[in-house]
């Protein structure tokens, strides 16, 4: 028997009968041109990858020092928490706090969320968890700004640059491959692809507990 699915064109509403594509290719809505679902090649184990690549990289940004400042034989540095710190001692408790949760729960909470999703639907665990991280993640995806905080740091350089020498730590590095590699483990995954998957891994666990 043919699974049969209708999917809606994210676009223009317009509905689809879902049809399985070729590795490697697109489904597009037949009225706007917009993209329903893609079959990306290994994409589960490209994202796993990269999701694994993450976690280290986040681990390295997190111990070792972001930045460091040399004016008149004194030395500083900042770590990515120190950031955090830093407000909270000038008395911005609520900013210090938005900054430890878009620069290191939210990421955090993206990269264990997308582990298990990968994880599960790899080795086909149940998958009553991953459902649920994945949807929080995507709700609070727009929260996590790594990005911003990299080109304040940058901005930072900058102008810093002419009054102290500027130290570049371990960090910074780790920290903008965190960036791009975190983006790419989001972007190699379809949406309707994991949901579907997802789906299918429940299924075959409540078929399995009726067995």
């Amino acid at each position: 028997m043919h699974e049969r699915s209708d999917i809606a064109c994210l676009e223009c509403g317009q509905l689809h009968r879902y049809r399985p594509v070729a590795s490697g290719k697109t489904a597009i809505c037949i009225r706007c041109g917009a993209v329903l679902y893609r079959n990306r090649k290994n994409m589960f184990e490209t994202a796993l990858a990269l999701t694994v690549a993450g976690l280290i990289l986040f681990v390295m940004t997190n111990l070792f020092p972001l930045i460091g400042l040399r004016a008149q034989g004194v030395e500083q540095e900042l770590h990515l928490f120190g950031a955090s710190l830093a407000f909270w001692d000038q008395e911005y408790q609520v900013l210090a706090g938005l900054i430890v949760l878009n620069i290191i729960v939210f990421p955090l909470f993206e990269l264990l969320s997308l582990l298990i999703v990968t994880l599960t639907v790899q080795f086909r665990w149940e998958s009553s968890l991953a459902i649920f991280l994945y949807r929080w993640m995507r709700e609070l995806k727009p929260w996590g700004m790594l990005e911003v905080f990299m080109l304040g740091v940058l901005v930072a350089v900058v102008k810093l640059g002419d009054l102290a020498t500027l130290i570049i730590g371990a960090s910074f590095w780790s920290f903008a491959g965190l960036i791009v590699t975190m983006a790419a483990a989001t972007a190699v995954l379809d949406p309707f692809t994991v949901w579907r998957e997802l789906d299918k891994t429940r299924a075959e666990g409540e078929h399995g507990q009726r067995a």
